[in-house]
């Protein structure tokens, strides 16, 4: 049943209060203040009406609706809002942040133009959020662009707002933090609601579709029949040309009348052959099967693959392979490398930091200890875990020192992410009496480099990455020693 556009306004204006909601938990997570919003009387509203509420600055973003919505809608922020939301973002102190409320000019708002547009892809991305999961026929939003500004003298050409339109307006009043509230809202061009009506007025009615679907049939009868034609063609043909012009004749059929005998015997021959290989074949995947299959469970590939690597000696290109023996070992003591526990080669002085701790925090704690991994968690209630490589993917590449001159107040802000944002979860563990085979198997299947190592009462006791796993290996041969630490810890920023 088609949706009417009464209906569809009416849920775009109750979403919109969902989505703005969404928006305000989304920054409030990130940034860790505390954002609300309340919705307004829903109205009526033109360019005139527009312009005598947001008199000063204003920041609008355009978005571009797909599906239930077509067509562009703006979201627009008073000079305080504007002001409020880019300085938060950008981690501004608090009076500078008042001044600018009072007193900014169209100059300092361009200044915070890549702020404003991070923020709006945000808050596009909230609606996008809402609109999909609670409208139907929702197709997408994107962000278009973002103006800063006064655009009321020419509204067309700076936010794509006709002068002489009517638009519905739904405002909001919003708060962050302990700044004063300010002002925003959605403004919906009434032609945004007609989109999916057009569309759906101009599918066909069933008188329609049944006249298209006698068209298609006789399409498809003409078909067949000028098929059964050209295939009838060829036996008015001569003989010489037949095996030519009979393209829709069995071809296994044709061959096996005209082959000579001396074919047809080559042709049983190789089918022979092709039979034995083929049995062959099965016989050797049944052998293959039958061997990573042990008690009834099959075993995955890579696990096998270990066992092989940890029980065969390692012998140069060209040397003999000779037999271990109590007098002559094998390179690479396996009997050793194969008792070997978690508890034998974790590290007991694991780094800890709690959910809330920022990046920063969290990178200055493994630059101290330099390690490469840390543990998230409350009373050492492990929920989850941060490595090296998790802390560089969260942070600006612009806070390398190569590319200082190009650094940002927003860059500088991916440091204040939450540890718990970007920490792996759930977390697999290990316990301290799990075989080194065992833990090697569990890398390889997980796809990690680190597992924590709990007791049984879920404490954790320390942490076994691959490097320990290497050292384990390698000073497990008498022939090789290693000394010294690897380097884990990210790199300064």
């Amino acid at each position: 049943m088609a949706t009417s556009q009464t209906e569809v306004k009416s849920q775009a204006i109750e979403l919109s209060t969902e989505a703005f909601e969404t928006f305000c938990d989304d920054i409030s997570g990130m940034f860790g203040v505390d954002m609300e919003c309340s919705r307004q009387k829903v109205c009526a509203e033109t360019i005139e009406g527009l312009k005598k509420r947001f008199r000063k600055l204003v920041a609008v973003n355009s978005v571009k609706a797909e599906g239930a919505l077509g067509g562009t809608f703006q979201l627009v922020f008073d000079q305080e809002g504007l002001f409020t939301l880019a300085g938060v973002i950008v981690m501004l102190p608090e009076k500078r942040i008042l001044e600018n409320r009072k007193r900014g000019s169209a100059k300092e708002g361009e200044d915070m133009s890549d702020a404003l547009a991070e923020a709006g892809n945000m808050l596009v991305g909230s609606w996008d959020r809402v609109f999909r999961e609670r409208l139907d026929g929702h197709g997408h939003f994107a962000q278009t662009s973002t103006f800063i500004g006064n655009p009321w003298d020419k509204p067309e050409e700076k936010i794509g707002l006709a002068g002489d339109e009517e638009f519905v307006f739904v405002p909001y009043e919003m708060t962050i933090a302990s700044y004063p509230a300010f002002n925003c809202g959605v403004i919906f061009p009434k032609t945004i609601f007609d989109g999916t009506f057009e569309s759906e007025s101009e599918q066909a009615d069933p008188a329609e579709e049944e006249a298209q679907e006698k068209t298609e049939e006789k399409a498809q009868e003409q078909r067949v029949t000028a098929e059964k034609t050209d295939s009838e063609e060829p036996n008015t043909a001569p003989k010489g040309d037949s095996e030519k012009t009979k393209p829709q004749e069995p071809a296994v059929e044709k061959a096996s009348i005209e082959k000579p005998a001396a074919e047809e015997n080559n042709a049983e021959a190789a089918a022979k052959t092709k039979s034995k290989d083929i049995d062959t074949d099965v016989s050797d995947s049944a052998v293959e099967e039958k061997e990573v299959t042990t008690d009834g469970s099959k075993e995955q590939p890579v696990s096998e693959t270990i066992r092989k690597i940890a029980r065969s000696p390692a012998v140069l290109p060209g040397e003999p392979v000779c037999p271990a023996t109590a007098e002559n070992p094998a390179p690479g003591n396996t009997s050793v490398s194969l008792a070997i526990c978690a508890k034998d080669i974790m590290q007991k002085d694991v780094v800890w930091a709690g959910p809330d701790d920022s990046v920063q925090q969290a990178l200055t704690k493994m630059q101290q200890a330099d390690a490469g991994f840390m543990m998230i968690g409350r009373d050492e209630v492990l929920e989850g875990v941060v490595s090296k490589s998790d802390i560089t993917a969260a942070v600006s590449i612009y806070l390398r020192p190569v590319f200082a001159k190009w650094r940002r107040p927003l860059d500088d802000a991916t440091l204040q992410i939450k540890a718990k944002w970007i920490m792996s979860r759930p977390v697999h563990s290990i316990k301290p009496d799990t075989l080194l085979v065992a833990i090697m198997e569990n890398m390889c299947q997980l796809g990690r480099r680190a597992l924590p190592v709990v007791d049984q009462h879920g404490k954790v006791q320390g942490l076994v990455t691959v490097f320990d796993i290497f050292k384990a290996l390698l000073n497990s041969d008498e022939d090789i020693s290693i000394v010294g630490k690897t380097l884990q810890a990210p790199a300064l920023v």
